[in-house]
């Protein structure tokens, strides 16, 4: 017998391979989570700096740039702070007729926003 016949590696089965529909999804769902943004732990100083843009803003009416955690990295709004709830720990920020609420735990920045803003 040839042995070479024989040593065809995996090329017999290379054009019958399947997955279950349910197993690409469950796949998918893990690569999704493993690219999934963690946010960054914040030193006391930086949020306090961030409470004093936010409340800056408030007062002033002034637009500030806040930097949040959203699923897959870091996203930014431009807009001024027209409500804070320090309670239930969430801000509201308006830019023209867009409101945008977020949650303090994803605030990760605020800064003055830059003249080609």
């Amino acid at each position: 017998m040839n042995v070479k016949a024989l040593e065809r590696g995996n090329k017999l089965w290379e054009g019958h391979r399947m997955m279950l529909p349910e197993h690409e999804a469950q796949l998918w769902q893990e690569r999704k989570r493993k690219e999934e943004y963690r946010p960054p732990e914040l030193a006391p100083d930086a949020l306090e700096e961030i409470g004093r843009m936010i409340e800056w803003s408030k007062l002033e009416e002034k637009p500030i740039v806040v930097t949040y955690a959203s699923k897959y990295g870091p996203k930014k709004y431009l807009g001024h702070v027209v409500k804070v709830d320090p309670v239930e720990r969430w801000l509201v920020m308006r830019n023209g007729e867009d409101k945008e609420m977020l949650p303090f735990s994803i605030i990760i920045g605020a800064e003055e926003p830059t003249d080609d803003a």
